[in-house]
């Protein structure tokens, strides 16, 4: 692997949603992405620790869901 140093800019294939515009995606050194709507300043950025962690929480979230409706249904069927 290679050391992000400078940032790298990429705009997607498709527009976003009803706002009809492409996305463009930096990665910035420092472990940071950043999004924007191609032709508008404002932009969002997050570090690359906190989407990983929040995408984990998210993804046990919705095994734990899983396994609940599971239940539930499991004791229905037996009532």
């Amino acid at each position: 692997m290679i050391a992000l140093t400078k940032p790298i800019k990429r705009k997607t294939a498709r527009p976003f949603m009803h706002y009809r515009r492409t996305i463009v995606v930096e990665l910035l050194p420092g472990d940071v992405i950043s999004l924007r709507l191609h032709g508008c300043r404002k932009s969002t950025a997050w570090s690359l620790h906190d989407l990983y962690y929040s995408g984990v929480r998210r993804d046990v979230a919705k095994a734990k869901a899983e396994r609940r409706k599971a239940k539930r249904q499991q004791r229905k069927a037996q009532s």
